[in-house]
């Protein structure tokens, strides 16, 4: 068995004029809702073997508030920033092969992105997508999604959505 986390950033700042899109910060509520998604991951005890997380500065902030206790291997990749449902896919399986030992992997990325891999990964169970789904993947949502697989084996439609949390919308 293998898990899969799809953790969408939390909520950012609107860009300033001047500034990059890849350069936008968190807002005090996403702060916030990264922070209690830590603490329900915890709770949860949903803990990750190994950490990709986007190269863009709310994705690095974000899971540095949601507080992950080590040990983790941590990557950051450019990748998760610019690429598409694709490449989020294709890193999950490397993942999978280049950490063998591994039966955990978390994306820290973007939308739309994020709820593409979601519905694609997650075609089993009754229903096969999550109803939450229905209006977007929201900011600091995670979803985490089962396989049989391990993770260098994982294929759209395989998985199995096990949880999803959403803090940012009790903000």
């Amino acid at each position: 068995m293998s898990l899969v986390y799809l953790l969408r950033h939390a909520k950012a700042v609107w860009p300033t004029p001047s500034q990059k899109d890849f350069d936008r910060t968190l807002d005090k509520d996403g702060t916030e809702a990264a922070k209690i998604l830590g603490l329900e991951m915890k709770r949860a005890q949903l803990k990750p073997d190994v950490v990709l997380c986007s190269t863009a500065i709310r994705a690095r902030q974000t899971l540095e508030y949601v507080g992950l206790e080590p040990p983790f291997i941590l990557q950051e990749l450019e990748k998760l920033y610019s690429g598409g449902p694709d490449t989020y896919l294709m890193a999950i399986r490397m993942a999978g092969l280049e950490h063998e030992g591994s039966q955990s992997v978390m994306l820290v990325g973007h939308n739309p992105m994020m709820e593409e891999v979601a519905m694609a990964l997650s075609g089993r169970g009754d229903p096969p997508t999550h109803p939450t789904f229905v209006s977007g993947f929201p900011t600091a949502g995670l979803a985490v999604i089962e396989f049989e697989e391990p993770l260098a084996e994982i294929r759209p439609g395989k998985g199995t959505l096990r949880e999803f949390f959403s803090p940012s919308e009790h903000l």
